[in-house]
């Protein structure tokens, strides 16, 4: 019961369209209407600008790292109460119990940015909300991502590109970290589950980088 709680409150977490609401509150737009048409935080800085992109970015960050927080909280609680003879939860001071918990709670708020309930389950790539859990669980390697997608954001200004590089870069420190051991497999599984969702979800931003036609990011046009 507990990790159904947990999971229900990260999922709707997640779902919080930032983007979609600073569009309606800014300039009574649908943002899903404009630029890519995404309501990630890249996309709310080429059509609102700076300020309101960077807010979106830190709400959709915040989200993901708060969600798992919660989900600690939760899973701290005390077992020992019964419902009819029953422990209405799991062992959670298991090691491995535990880490598939709150791998399975970061996984829900990062579903619940892509696919939001409030949206028709239409929403964003998952960059930002997955860093904000992957912040709380594995900040190191996520630290050395970040470091990486600030290069090749830096030298192509090409956000998609940066944010697959930084996505594939992670997943391989985490999985050097596991080596030869694999001691944390639901935590490999997580950044797995990650990738591959974000590289699914930018699989149109692959395209148009493969024909030349995708859009760089340039601060001269998101200042208004």
């Amino acid at each position: 019961m507990i990790l159904f709680v947990a999971l229900l409150i990260s999922y709707f977490l997640g779902a919080i369209p930032s983007g979609f609401i600073l569009g309606k509150i800014l300039k009574k737009i649908d943002i899903r209407e404009h630029g890519s048409k995404n309501i990630g935080a890249t996309n709310v800085l080429r059509t609102l600008g700076v300020v309101p992109g960077i807010i979106s970015l830190i709400f959709d960050f915040f989200k993901g790292f708060f969600a798992v927080e919660i989900g600690r909280l939760l899973l701290a609680q005390s077992c020992e109460q019964s419902i009819f003879g029953i422990k209405p939860c799991l062992d959670y001071t298991n090691p491995q119990t535990y880490q598939i918990a709150i791998v399975a709670i970061g996984l829900a708020a990062i579903i619940g940015h892509i696919y939001p309930v409030f949206l028709k389950f239409k929403g964003g790539k998952g960059m930002a909300t997955a860093a904000g859990v992957l912040m709380n669980l594995l900040p190191i390697p996520l630290l050395i991502a970040i470091g990486v997608f600030l290069v090749i954001a830096a030298l192509s200004r090409y956000i998609s590109l940066a944010s697959l590089c930084a996505v594939l870069s992670f997943w391989i420190v985490e999985l050097i970290r596991n080596i030869p051991h694999f001691n944390e497999i639901p935590l490999l599984v997580l950044t797995t589950c990650i990738t591959i969702l974000i590289i699914y979800r930018h699989k149109e931003n692959i395209v148009r980088l493969r024909k030349g036609e995708e859009s760089k990011i340039s601060f001269r046009h998101v200042s208004h």
